[in-house]
């Protein structure tokens, strides 16, 4: 069983796909899949995406271990950089696999 927004699911692949289509999420996975991030350049990479829309993506995604939030004090400041988790990176090739085959298969693919 799993758990994904209150949602109870008894299938994984059911499960992944109720967290990978949530709107902006595949897209911050995919922004940051090559380094770590902060917030508002997330933000800006993802651009027509408001706070509260990241901010709730972003918990469901260290909710399930797919991203990490890394904080460290700096000068009594808080410096919050999100990465990849090693259970996010495994994601990258199934969106690759993913994005191949929507581009070959689907009527809206080049």
């Amino acid at each position: 069983m799993f758990n994904i927004d209150n949602e109870i699911y008894t299938c994984p692949v059911e499960a992944l796909s109720s967290i990978l289509g949530k709107k902006w999420v595949a897209q911050i996975i995919w922004t940051i899949k090559d380094s770590k991030i902060r917030f508002g350049e997330l933000q800006r990479e993802l651009e027509g995406c408001s706070k509260k829309m990241l901010k709730q993506q972003l918990e469901l995604l260290i909710e399930n271990n797919i991203i990490i939030n890394d904080k460290k004090t700096i000068n009594n400041s808080v410096e919050s950089t999100y990465f990849l988790s090693d259970s996010g990176l495994l994601l990258l090739p199934i969106m690759e696999k993913m994005i191949k085959w929507s581009n070959s298969n689907l009527a809206c693919g080049g």
